[in-house]
């Protein structure tokens, strides 16, 4: 379920998902990169006859967030349901550090300058709970973290009989679809972890696997393996864009539900 602006909207499939990117001169888990992208397109009667490239589309990825400490498993912790305050003026180490980089791109088809890219700010999101390779992600973004600051005490708090207020634990989801500039909930799979390999490699496949097992931890057996190898895509030039062999583990299938 995805909040945002006055449209319906259909998540799409396989390009939604969690993905770990392992570089060559990783050695511990906290250098794995991690990648959290939501795909959509708009949906509901009016786009009915229209083919899905050709509808508006919204797409957002949150990159570099804190590294699950164990196994990908431990996803299902992260809670980053925490907004800095407004008096932050450097937010760079309280993004990049630990609820991540967010990119957001709304295209609602109407040629490039309708276009809108990173327009949003400030974000908040938490992994509410996890079913097998399923995880259930919260999040709530904002174009102005002063305003959404100042309508916080609107939230509803749940206070006793005695007169007490207790911490709430679970977010309000009303208060944030109607202050939010964005909000979602939605069933992510964990997809793919994709491992820079040596070209030297005897074989490239049981490398990268070995490699996610003991940084990303827990992974299984992969439904599907693609190697690309950069070198053979760039004819007239002995100049590989890159040095290494990037092999892509896919642990879920891409079109599936």
């Amino acid at each position: 379920m995805l909040s945002f602006r006055d449209y319906q909207w259909l998540r799409v499939n396989g390009a939604s998902r969690f993905d770990a990117y392992i570089p060559l001169e990783a050695r511990t888990r906290e250098d794995v990169c991690w990648f959290l992208s939501l795909s959509y397109v708009a949906a509901g009667a009016a786009w009915r006859r229209v083919q899905q490239w050709n509808r508006p589309s919204l797409w957002l990825q949150i990159s570099n967030f804190k590294a699950p400490a164990r196994a990908w498993t431990d996803l299902e912790r992260l809670n980053l349901w925490t907004l800095p305050g407004p008096e932050l003026e450097d937010d760079w180490d309280w993004y990049y550090k630990a609820n991540g980089m967010l990119e957001v791109t709304f295209d609602p088809k109407r040629g490039p300058a309708a276009r809108e890219d990173s327009f949003i700010n400030d974000h908040i999101w938490r992994v509410a709970a996890r079913e097998d390779r399923w995880l259930t992600v919260e999040l709530a973004a904002f174009a102005d973290r002063a305003d959404i600051w100042g309508r916080l005490p609107e939230e509803r708090v749940t206070v006793t009989p005695e007169g007490g207020i207790e911490e709430r634990v679970e977010p309000d989801t009303e208060f944030w679809r109607q202050n939010a500039t964005l909000y979602l909930v939605e069933n992510v799979p964990f997809g793919t972890a994709t491992v820079l390999v040596p070209r030297n490699a005897r074989d490239p496949e049981s490398y990268a696997l070995a490699r996610a097992r003991e940084l990303v931890g827990g992974v299984g057996e992969p439904e599907h393996i693609d190697i690309d190898d950069f070198a053979r895509q760039v004819p007239g030039t002995d100049k590989p864009h890159h040095r290494d062999l990037s092999v892509i583990l896919h642990f879920h299938g891409y079109y599936e539900d």
